[in-house]
């Protein structure tokens, strides 16, 4: 799971359009109670730009980070590399897709999931890793877009564990719903391998903790500061399998997730994740380039849906 894609959403375009003729007739502390009321509906509601569902961009920020943190490719890269001593750089592109559905709001998005990872040359298994996941999605036919520029860290504290500590910025804006919003968030994770015995089969913990908030909201030409803050927690299990198919050696993962939401209120406050995937497995340098593909099926409540990723290191 090279990288993840994103995207986030608001209310209806038609209901932002009457909201800005309605605020036009108000006086200014009318108006700005009625704006704070739209502002909450739009940053808890299903259709969230903001936080709560699958699409939003609190979810797909914690997402790419996450995906970051459990990515057993870098940590083939550093086997190969450690074994011949000649440490090159990778970039990473991505192409992921989501479907999702949640009380008659339909949210898709497509995100093209960009990193460069640079490998320290003298110490062993420590990478900073840059990423710029880019969004494009819609919410009941409303386009959005994303960007969620991110810096990380990769320490190794032992062969089978790293700590990754990192720090993103993400805005989000439709034109078609007249909003438009900035978050920046700081984050913290683990990623522990415990090897199987004999076989070549692993099972790998993941664990995040992050505190993100919200920087700015513009709603209908009125910008606010919502104060909207939340610590988020994902953990989860994936169980990997090298195996062997047409004398090619491939690996096979399985994962499951689960995203806790705490803080301001959003939308929903867990969700769940389950996902395949089936990758390259490199073994030497002359397979240095890397594929992998996976299906995630992601449950909450209320909310039902499905992500497809493409991730290719080169």
């Amino acid at each position: 799971m090279c990288l993840a894609l994103t995207l986030c959403l608001g209310a209806t375009a038609s209901k932002a359009l009457a909201t800005d003729a309605a605020l036009s007739l108000l006086p200014i502390e009318a108006e700005l109670q009625a704006l704070l009321g739209l502002g909450d509906e739009l940053l808890g509601g299903a259709s969230s730009l903001l936080a709560g569902n699958p699409g939003s961009l609190l979810t797909q920020t914690v997402d790419n980070t996450f995906a970051l943190v459990l990515d057993t490719s870098l940590e083939q890269l550093n086997l190969v590399f450690d074994e011949v001593g000649d440490i090159p750089n990778l970039f990473g592109l991505s192409f992921t897709v989501g479907e999702f559905e949640t009380n008659g709001v339909k949210i898709s998005y497509v995100t093209l999931p960009l990193t460069y990872t640079f490998r320290s040359q003298r110490i062993l298994g420590r990478q900073w890793i840059l990423s710029m996941p880019l969004t494009q999605g819609e919410v009941n036919d409303a386009k959005t877009y994303s960007i969620q520029p991110g810096l990380a860290l990769r320490l190794p504290v032992s062969a089978n564990w790293a700590i990754t500590p990192g720090m993103s910025v993400g805005y989000v804006k439709s034109s078609d719903l007249d909003q438009e919003a900035e978050q920046a968030g700081v984050s913290v994770s683990s990623a522990y391998r415990i090897p199987l015995g004999s076989t070549p089969n692993s099972i790998y913990i993941g664990n995040l903790v992050g505190y993100y908030k919200t920087l700015k909201v513009t709603l209908a030409g009125k910008e606010f500061d919502p104060n909207m803050a939340n610590t988020v927690f994902r953990n989860g299990l994936l169980y990997s399998m090298p195996m062997a198919f047409a004398h090619e050696l491939l690996s096979v993962e399985l994962s499951l997730v689960n995203t806790l939401f705490k803080g301001t209120d959003t939308y929903t406050r867990s969700q769940n994740e389950l996902a395949v995937s089936v990758g390259s497995t490199r073994r030497h340098m002359a397979q240095l380039s890397f594929l992998r593909v996976g299906l995630a099926v992601i449950q909450a409540e209320d909310i039902r849906g499905f992500r497809l990723n493409f991730g290719y290191y080169f």
